[in-house]
């Protein structure tokens, strides 16, 4: 499976999200190497703390295939997963998930190895680093914008 095409997906859709004044996320999930779902974060504009980028896609993934879970499926995010959104990939039997740039939100601390250090999520395979400056780029245009989005 390409990653690179994938995370390309993952960007547009962050693109989507900067552009509309939402934080910079972008989501696919991919199912023997064809696209499910694809999703950008749409919390701000929404107004709803939940509306992540990675939510809406597993949302609607699950929805696609009539089932809560999605085994066998590639979750492809620009920016690195929040606990929130990396707890409903556990949910949903994600084996795998590819991400860009690492967030600072838990300090030097990674998501899935929060996760991890309390047995949880163990098989999940993260790939990290995919394409990170292009995801860095788009994290810079926003954080000049809402330069208290991180403290708050």
């Amino acid at each position: 499976m390409d990653d690179n095409k994938f995370m390309d997906i993952a960007y547009s859709e962050a693109k989507k999200a900067l552009v509309r004044g939402d934080y910079p996320a972008g989501c696919v999930i991919v199912k023997n190497g064809k696209v499910i779902t694809k999703a950008s974060s749409r919390g701000i504009t929404s107004k709803d703390a939940t509306a992540h980028a990675e939510m809406q896609a597993i949302s609607d993934a699950c929805q696609k295939m009539r089932s809560r879970f999605l085994q066998d499926c590639v979750v492809y995010t620009n920016i690195e997963p929040c606990l929130m959104c990396a707890k409903a990939m556990v949910y949903a039997s994600i084996k795998k998930v590819v991400y860009g740039a690492e967030h600072k939100e838990y300090e030097n601390k990674k998501t899935f190895d929060i996760l991890k250090q309390n047995d949880i999520g163990k098989d999940i395979q993260v790939v990290s680093g995919c394409q990170k400056q292009k995801a860095h780029r788009l994290l810079k245009i926003f954080l000049a914008k809402h330069p208290d989005f991180l403290r708050i």
